[in-house]
């Protein structure tokens, strides 16, 4: 009896050892070589120059390497799923959005990945949308756009790209009581040529695609789709001030890393992105670059953020019906 009660006094210092460990400091310092960068969308992009960014801080950080990948394909389905076949040890963190973690896994049955797969680690920034047409076009405001398509439903052609966008049309449709003959494109840069062209008529993106095109006078914007006006756009009224009130549209970027990362090297991924995100230089210069609202949501509220626009998108599709996406 004396040597089984040592046994077990054995067994459970074993364990109570192993579950200190779990809270202890690294053992060797993250990181010790070189870290990947996942972008899902492609090269000069708004997240792919986000990404570089804060990659190139995370370098100075670290004193470590830090690459940037773009994997593109299947509305960011493949890069995400690169990082979740890669190793689970902090040595490769992708870009996320709605996309990848709210839309996919509610409409692909199939999806190659779950989102518990996915450790978020930092909400960095959100982005505005912004509606434009051409400066030479019978619409000149969002009451235009809305008044023609409910005269004459799916009249009035709206280029999109992405189903963040795609979603964003369908509410204000839902809200409007009209529907739009929504034109679904690969990337902003041929529905913008489209748009310019004339062929469709109102385009949806994100402010930095569309300021300069708007700025040189190529564009003209009818609406910015956010809780109140852009400095880059001060003139332009936002949706709600054209009679919406509650409607925004905005696209977020963040990185995860693989869910079973060891809890150490996440808190320390989480602090540095921190530490990396409250850099003023860093700030402005994303600003700069993009537009966008920096949010530097840590894990917790980030996630947070991302289950309750899951529960929107999920009530915004049961009343549209999954079939407007495709």
């Amino acid at each position: 009896m004396r040597k089984f009660g040592r046994l077990i006094a054995l067994a459970w210092g074993i364990v109570l050892a192993a579950a200190a460990h779990a809270d202890t400091p690294l053992d060797t310092p993250y990181p010790a070589h070189t870290v990947r960068f996942i972008v899902p969308i492609g090269p000069g992009s708004s997240g792919d120059t986000l990404t570089r960014s804060l990659a190139s801080k995370f370098s100075s950080v670290t004193g470590q390497a830090a690459i940037v990948e773009n994997r593109t394909g299947a509305d960011l389905v493949l890069g995400t799923q690169n990082l979740v076949n890669s190793p689970a040890d902090g040595y490769s963190i992708v870009l996320v959005s709605a996309s990848s973690m709210i839309i996919n896994p509610i409409l692909q049955k199939d999806l190659p990945y779950k989102v518990a797969d996915l450790l978020p680690v930092l909400g960095l920034t959100r982005h505005v949308a912004v509606l434009v047409t051409l400066p030479t076009s019978r619409f000149k405001t969002i009451g235009d756009v809305i008044e023609a398509a409910r005269k004459a439903p799916g009249s009035v052609s709206v280029g999109v790209y992405g189903n963040t966008y795609r979603l964003g049309v369908i509410d204000l449709g839902q809200r409007a009581g009209v529907r739009f003959n929504q034109i679904p494109y690969k990337g902003a840069a041929q529905m913008l040529t489209d748009v310019v062209g004339g062929s469709t008529d109102v385009g949806v993106l994100d402010i930095a695609g569309a300021a300069s095109l708007v700025a040189a006078g190529k564009l003209r914007a009818l609406a910015v789709a956010g809780d109140q006006r852009h400095d880059w756009m001060p003139a332009v009224p936002t949706v709600q001030e054209s009679g919406y009130p509650g409607y925004t549209l905005y696209a977020f970027v963040g990185y995860a890393i693989h869910a079973r990362t060891p809890a150490p090297v996440a808190r320390r991924i989480e602090a540095l992105m921190q530490q990396i995100v409250a850099d003023p230089a860093l700030r402005e210069q994303i600003v700069k670059q993009s537009g966008g609202e920096i949010t530097g949501l840590g894990k917790e509220p980030f996630a947070a953020m991302i289950a309750a626009e899951t529960e929107r998108v999920r009530e915004l599709i049961k009343v549209a019906g999954p079939d407007l996406l495709r």
